[in-house]
C-alpha cells in the first residue's frame, strides 16, 4: 500500500509539473511519459448511487471480461508500439517484469493491454500459489481483517486476493533505449 502512495503521490506531481505532448493520450515513439485510463460505462443502479456520471474508474484484474464491452475507449490504440515491458510490482514483495508483445500490428488497445495484464496477474497468483509453502489461508478461515495472508512463493504475494484488485491506469515511460516500461496504478 505504501508503494502505491508513492506512486499515486509521485504520479500526481510529474503530470501537474508537465503537459501532455499527445492529446490522444495515445504514446508514440517521442513521448517520455503518458497515462492511460481506464474507465467502464455502468448502467447497474448500485454503482451509479456511487458514480454518479456512470462511469467507474476501474476494470478488474481477475477477470475483465464481463466489462469490456462497456470498457470506454476499447478498441482505441493507446500504444503506438507493438513490444513493451509490463511492470508489476503490486502486491508483490518480489517485483517483476514481463514483455508483452501486441496481437495488432498498430500496437496496443484498452482491451487487449487489460486482457494481457489480466492474465499475467492470474499466472502470478497461480505460480505463487504452486511454490509457495506458506499457502493462501481460505477466505472463510480467514480472522478479523480479511486481507490475504503474505506467501513466499516465487512472488512473495500479500494483502490482497487477485478477486481484490482492479486496474484504473497504467503509466508509460520511455525508457532511455528506446522500450516503454507499463507501470500499473491498482486499486484494492
Amino acid at each position: 500500500m505504501k508503494n502505491l502512495l508513492i506512486i499515486l503521490l509521485s504520479t500526481s506531481l510529474f503530470f501537474l509539473a508537465c503537459k501532455s505532448k499527445n492529446d490522444k493520450n495515445t504514446v508514440s515513439s517521442s513521448d517520455t511519459s503518458s497515462e492511460i485510463l481506464f474507465e467502464v460505462k455502468t448502467t447497474d443502479e448500485e454503482y451509479l448511487e456511487i458514480f454518479e456520471d456512470g462511469i467507474i474508474p476501474w476494470i478488474s484484474i481477475k477477470d475483465p471480461k464481463p466489462e469490456i464491452d462497456h470498457l470506454i475507449g476499447k478498441d482505441e490504440i493507446v500504444i503506438n508500439k507493438t513490444n513493451v515491458i509490463l511492470y508489476i510490482d503490486y502486491p508483490l514483495e518480489n517485483a517483476v517484469e514481463i514483455n508483452l508483445t501486441s496481437n495488432n500490428p498498430m500496437g496496443f488497445t484498452r482491451k487487449e493491454l487489460a486482457q494481457k495484464i489480466s492474465i499475467e496477474y492470474n499466472r502470478i497468483y497461480e505460480e505463487e500459489e504452486d511454490s509457495a509453502n506458506t499457502k493462501t489461508t481460505p477466505l472463510e478461515e480467514r480472522q478479523g481483517l480479511i486481507n490475504r495472508n503474505k506467501t513466499d512463493g516465487k512472488y512473495g504475494i500479500w494483502g490482497h486476493d487477485i478477486d481484490d484488485l482492479d486496474l484504473s491506469a497504467i503509466i508509460l515511460s520511455k525508457m532511455p533505449n528506446g522500450e516503454l516500461k507499463l507501470e500499473l496504478i491498482v486499486e484494492s
